[in-house]
């Protein structure tokens, strides 16, 4: 069994401007490393390090093939870098479905501006108040869009849409990739596809 993450630090999970809100859990911790490029550097070498040890006579080609990828990662990195400054400073606005974008946006320069069910887990469920006062940050800060995950319900959403007078776009994946003939076959092109509809959505 190997531990991709080890070695990382996790986040706590809050909205940029809800992280004093007393009914926030501050308990959670954020296992959404990957949604970072860089931070999944750590998996490729932690993977790269334990197949080594368990097949010695193997690690060279491990290696040769982590470090291509890592090359790879490095090359999307900087490719988001470049795609996002294609979105205002102003409207790089984070409101999703759930706390799932954390490491994305602190690695690129978003606000956090909130998640409609408020944990790291898309099961669990906001209480109105919460919904109330995100629908209030949203419309306060003029934030165009909502994201939700494909595969999510959306009427949360829906609502916080309505009454913030904002887009809904269900498109984005954090959790899984699409099949062969879909538009995210693998990770790099899963963050590709992410960071397209997000720009598409704010620019």
């Amino acid at each position: 069994m190997v531990e991709a993450s080890a070695g990382l630090t996790s986040r706590e999970p809050h909205a940029d401007e809800a992280a004093d809100e007393p009914d926030h859990d501050h308990g959670e911790s954020d296992p959404h490393f990957w949604l970072d490029p860089l931070l999944a550097i750590k998996y490729v070498e932690n993977i790269r390090d334990a197949l080594a040890a368990a097949d010695p006579a193997g690690a060279a080609v491990y290696a040769a093939n982590a470090g291509q990828y890592i090359a790879e990662l490095k090359a999307l990195d900087a490719w988001i870098v470049e795609q996002v400054q294609a979105i205002p400073p102003a409207r790089r606005l984070l409101v999703t479905n759930h706390e799932s974008f954390g490491y994305f946006a602190d690695r690129y320069g978003f606000t956090l501006l909130g998640a409609v069910v408020p944990s790291v887990s898309s099961a669990a469920s906001p209480s109105a108040e919460q919904l109330a006062r995100l629908v209030d940050r949203v419309k306060a800060a003029g934030a165009p869009a909502v994201f939700v995950e494909t595969g999510a319900n959306p009427q949360l959403a829906q609502q916080l849409a309505r009454e913030a007078n904002v887009t809904v776009v269900s498109e984005l994946l954090t959790h899984s990739v699409t099949a062969a003939d879909g538009p995210a076959p693998d990770y790099i092109a899963m963050m590709r596809y992410n960071v397209q509809t997000i720009v598409a959505a704010l620019k």
